[in-house]
């Protein structure tokens, strides 16, 4: 369960990998009211060529982290960065474009940056 592995979080929150990173902030946003997931972007492999390709099926740009909040509907969406990776121009025109369409958009660094963004918002209250 990854409510239960992170309900008591590391202290240090900046030595926290990619993937610890996205299982905090999915279990936090599950506690808030949120239907949130891991969204699988990578491609394809191909075994004729041993190579990966992009799915055809796949939307440029989409965060690692999305869902919607369930009292209203309200879409997330999480991008989460670690160490030295930064944002491509896809990802930040897929963040732009659901920030227009009255989405959240975050970008995380870490668990305690994200869950300040996000409270700082007041989106940790209850809708009314």
């Amino acid at each position: 369960m990854i409510a239960q592995k992170h309900d008591q979080l590391p202290l240090d929150f900046g030595t926290m990998k990619a993937g610890e990173i996205t299982s905090a902030i999915i279990a936090y946003l599950t506690r808030h009211g949120f239907k949130v997931w891991r969204q699988n972007t990578s491609g394809i492999y191909d075994q004729a060529t041993g190579r990966w390709r992009k799915n055809p099926q796949g939307c440029n740009g989409v965060p690692d982290i999305i869902g919607f909040r369930l009292a209203d509907g309200v879409f997330v969406g999480v991008e989460v960065k670690a160490g030295r990776d930064t944002l491509r121009d896809d990802q930040k025109l897929f963040l732009n474009e659901l920030k227009q369409a009255g989405g959240v958009a975050f970008v995380a660094y870490d668990f305690a940056q994200f869950q300040q963004s996000f409270e700082g918002r007041g989106l940790h209250l209850q809708p009314h």
